[in-house]
């Protein structure tokens, strides 16, 4: 059974700025809590089927996900599939969900997030977990909103 929660974020800025701030994996690098690297793996332009792999420094090592766009509607929404078996964990996969609102000169972000095929061991450990989890997600939201907000050109 998939471990499921959602994150949401009034961001001062426009759903444009948002959207072009998550699409830009250049720009990881200065907001992005324990960032280690991104490496594109699809040339050409954000779209559906982009693949990268990020690097983030956890618990002390550097851990890989291999991530893809599934999909993309422009200021509107993005997904994102991880694939645990071509990451640093080796299992499970994991979906990502935003959605972007405009609201009064600003933008509601709502991230729905989804973890799965874990396995029952790992997934009944995982309800345990899932509060740490979470927190990064809130914490990784908070540091690109402060990106954006402090940013003319995010």
């Amino acid at each position: 059974m998939a471990l499921e929660f959602t994150v949401r974020k009034e961001i001062a800025a426009s759903p444009e700025r948002v959207f072009d701030a998550l699409k830009d994996l250049d720009a990881a690098s200065r907001w992005m809590p324990n960032f280690v690297g991104i490496e594109k793996l699809t040339p050409g332009k954000f779209r559906v089927g982009t693949k990268w792999r990020e690097t983030r420094r956890m618990f002390g090592r550097d851990a890989s996900e291999l991530f893809e766009v599934t999909g993309l509607e422009p200021n509107k929404s993005l997904e994102l599939y991880v694939d645990g078996t071509q990451g640093s964990s080796k299992r499970g996969h994991y979906r990502f969900r935003y959605q972007l609102e405009p609201a009064g000169g600003k933008t509601v972000l709502t991230m729905e997030a989804e973890i799965g095929g874990m396995g029952f061991l790992l997934e009944l450990l995982g309800r345990f977990l899932l509060g740490s989890f979470k927190k990064a997600i809130i914490s990784d939201v908070e540091a690109m909103a402060g990106y954006i907000e402090g940013s003319k050109k995010a």
